[in-house]
């Protein structure tokens, strides 16, 4: 399975920056199909502009999805006004008489040509995700993330996949460094998704002890790579988690939040393939699996935003990546839950 691509970043401060992802955007939805000419540019126009007069500024991120594009805008402000949320939630598409500004009216724009749209807003400042163009068929599970390169652009050493069938199997990768040769690692621990047993009959433990086996001979003649790796049957009530390296992340309910714990090592690094130490923890309606790379600090825990795991797991990946990334490496987390609704998945 072929990772997502990294995201781009652009950072939105004055009125030219705007241009300037205007004008990207185009470059980068240009002869996609199924997107309709213009929707793009629309829409990073209208979130850009909206950071500029009502947060002070921010960033967007940008990436391709195959057949459409995908944009989050981010920021630190003061959070969606209560006419801007009712705007959002259906009761009018323009603010309350001497309501603040017109945040409602452009997102209320964005959200019409979406195919997915969703956003968490509170303090600490606001996300909005907008996909257009192609999205998947609706499945049992939804998942989402957020890799951003050292810098901003360019090749990312962090990758993710997600393979879904009545189970959920997810794998998050750091190639060691940053760079070219960090995402030739990454990507080549990811080939070893395809080659892993995929049936449900496969045993976690043993579908996990195959990944680490079939990635760390992918490694082999790179940087090396860390991983971590979680299987989630919801019939049996568990998510069964192995980590090599610095991956770290939580599984997270109304009632806990346990930690998933890595073990030292570096895969590709040593003639044999570390050993695996399978943890095995609960599966619970409205859990949330979340992992996270080294380039995102331990300290973040979705519990200090309320409400935040319900939204769609793209927006939970950004906030936590906002408020956490160390801004010295590559940063990547990745999200997944059963929908129980049929919603699309990333």
């Amino acid at each position: 399975m072929d990772a997502p691509a990294a995201h781009r970043r652009f950072r939105i401060e004055a009125e030219e920056d705007v241009g300037v992802l205007r004008r990207a955007v185009r470059l980068q939805t240009a002869g996609l199909p199924g997107l309709p000419e213009g929707d793009a540019e629309l829409v990073a126009t209208e979130l850009a502009t909206n950071l500029l007069r009502h947060a002070g500024g921010g960033q967007v991120l940008t990436r391709a999805t195959g057949g459409g594009m995908e944009l989050i805008a981010v920021d630190r402000g003061p959070g969606l006004s209560a006419p801007a949320r009712d705007s959002l939630a259906g009761a009018r598409i323009t603010p309350a008489p001497g309501s603040p500004g017109g945040l409602g009216v452009g997102l209320a724009t964005v959200r019409r040509r979406a195919r997915i749209f969703d956003y968490y807003s509170d303090d600490r400042g606001t996300v909005v995700l907008a996909r257009l163009g192609a999205v998947p068929e609706a499945v049992a599970w939804v998942w989402g993330g957020v890799n951003v390169p050292l810098g901003g652009e360019g090749p990312s050493g962090d990758a993710f996949a997600v393979a879904a069938d009545g189970c959920l199997r997810a794998v998050l990768v750091d190639g060691i460094g940053h760079g070219p040769d960090a995402a030739a690692a990454a990507h080549a621990a990811i080939l070893a998704l395809d080659h892993a047993a995929l049936s449900t009959g496969t045993a976690p433990e043993a579908w996990l002890t195959g990944l680490v086996n079939g990635a760390h001979q992918e490694l082999r003649g790179t940087r090396g790579a860390v991983l971590g790796a979680c299987v989630i049957d919801p019939v049996a009530g568990q998510a069964v988690f192995c980590g090599i390296g610095n991956i770290n992340g939580r599984v997270h309910t109304a009632t806990s939040s346990p930690h998933l714990v890595s073990l030292p090592g570096t895969l590709g690094a040593e003639a044999t393939p570390p050993r695996i130490r399978p943890a095995v923890h609960p599966w619970t309606r409205g859990a949330t699996l979340i992992m996270a790379t080294d380039g995102i600090d331990t300290r973040w825990d979705p519990a200090e935003h309320p409400g935040l795991t319900r939204r769609h797991p793209t927006v939970v990946a950004a906030v936590l990546h906002r408020d956490h990334a160390r801004g010295r490496d590559d940063a990547a987390i990745l999200v997944a839950r059963a929908t129980g609704t049929g919603q699309e998945t990333t």
